[in-house]
């Protein structure tokens, strides 16, 4: 009878930070089958409304972020520390995990350091080429590192058990659907998103390049571009039926992915290890408001390694980004090149890795 774990895991704030945990958390429950998660949160998180709807139990804490201007938040600051460090160390003395994961975003701190402290193992997933402040604070004092770009190990010093693992993903490559295996030969397929809100600017220029794009290239654009511009949006797919699907927000990004040849998007990094599961080269526009500029730092790695195009969206215009997709479009020896360089970027196992490191901290 194979052993059964109790673990809990902190983070949230973002999808970026909560996804990856939801990834370990089913890897444990159906390797290990009788194994508990737990999930430690803010009520302000998309936490408070994906994890019950997956069935796992969550727990608030009142943490709450540094803001980078002065603010009466940053003065009570301590106080929410504190008094969440107080409520993390009582539920994790009562749920006796073996293992605390912190996938990043303010709220793993407190839960992680409530588990230093009653002596349990703890854990920390690092999703980005730049760690978090939580994750840099904590990298030397955890048992066990993972991370996804090589790019982060110089943050965690002294930190013995560090792996490079990649990002634990749920989503996974399929067979191709009936649209993608009929399509014409000499079509290339183009994705555009910007997460699941869209990105207005990416819009804007994307618009601004459809018309003559369309006029020198036999391409077929999926462009998905948030709920709030979909009615707005709608009217290039009027204007190119034959060509152009607008959608407000997809599900199945799987089946996207897979009938796609080149993605315009952001450079979160759960978005770029999608992309190198499923070998698609693409234009990164890094999102410039994101924490320390994360992104861009994620967008370089993948750019050495050239597998993907960064442009700043200070820079992004019509010219600019009309530029990029004519190189890629009219010379598919590139495509294929970059193609191969983003599946070498690829980390298929990276899921039961993290378990199989998190099991042997356990048990050691």
């Amino acid at each position: 009878m194979p052993p059964r774990y109790r673990i809990a895991i902190a983070g949230g704030g973002t999808g970026g930070h909560l996804y990856p945990g939801l990834a370990i958390a089913d890897a444990f429950v159906a390797q290990y089958p009788g194994s508990e998660v737990v999930f430690f949160g803010t009520a302000r998180g998309i936490e408070n409304k994906i994890i019950p709807a997956e069935g796992y139990k969550l727990h608030l804490l009142p943490m709450r972020g540094l803001l980078r201007k002065f603010s009466l938040e940053n003065v009570l600051f301590p106080f929410r520390l504190l008094l969440s460090v107080i409520k993390a160390w009582f539920l994790l003395r009562q749920f006796k995990p073996q293992l605390v994961i912190g996938t990043g975003g303010y709220v793993a701190g407190p839960p992680l350091i409530a588990a230093k402290f009653l002596g349990i193992k703890t854990a920390i997933q690092e999703q980005n080429s730049f760690p978090g402040l939580v994750n840099r604070k904590m990298g030397a004092r955890v048992d066990l590192v993972c991370a996804a770009f090589a790019d982060s190990q110089k943050y965690f010093t002294g930190q013995k058990h560090f792996y490079l693992t990649g990002n634990p993903v749920r989503i996974r490559p399929v067979a191709a659907n009936e649209e993608a295996r009929s399509r014409k030969a000499e079509e290339v397929v183009v994705l555009v998103f910007g997460g699941s809100q869209g990105a207005n600017r990416i819009n804007e220029v994307v618009a601004e390049s459809l018309p003559d794009l369309m006029k020198k290239f036999s391409i077929r654009l999926i462009w998905v571009v948030g709920p709030v511009s979909e009615a707005k949006m709608k009217v290039w797919q009027e204007k190119y039926p034959e060509n152009v699907q607008v959608f407000g927000y997809i599900n199945d990004m799987a089946h996207v992915y897979q009938s796609s040849d080149i993605a315009v998007c952001r450079a979160g990094a759960m978005t770029l290890s999608e992309l190198s599961l499923f070998g698609l080269p693409a234009i990164l526009i890094p999102f410039p408001w994101a924490t320390a500029d994360h992104q861009t730092k994620n967008a370089q790695s993948v750019a050495r390694a050239g597998a993907g195009i960064m442009i700043q969206e200070k820079d992004l215009t019509k010219e600019r980004l009309a530029s990029e997709l004519e190189s890629m479009l009219s010379n598919r020896e590139m495509r294929l090149h970059m193609q191969k360089q983003v599946l070498s970027l690829a980390k298929p196992d990276a899921t039961q890795e993290i378990v199989n490191h998190c099991i042997k901290i356990v048990e050691n």
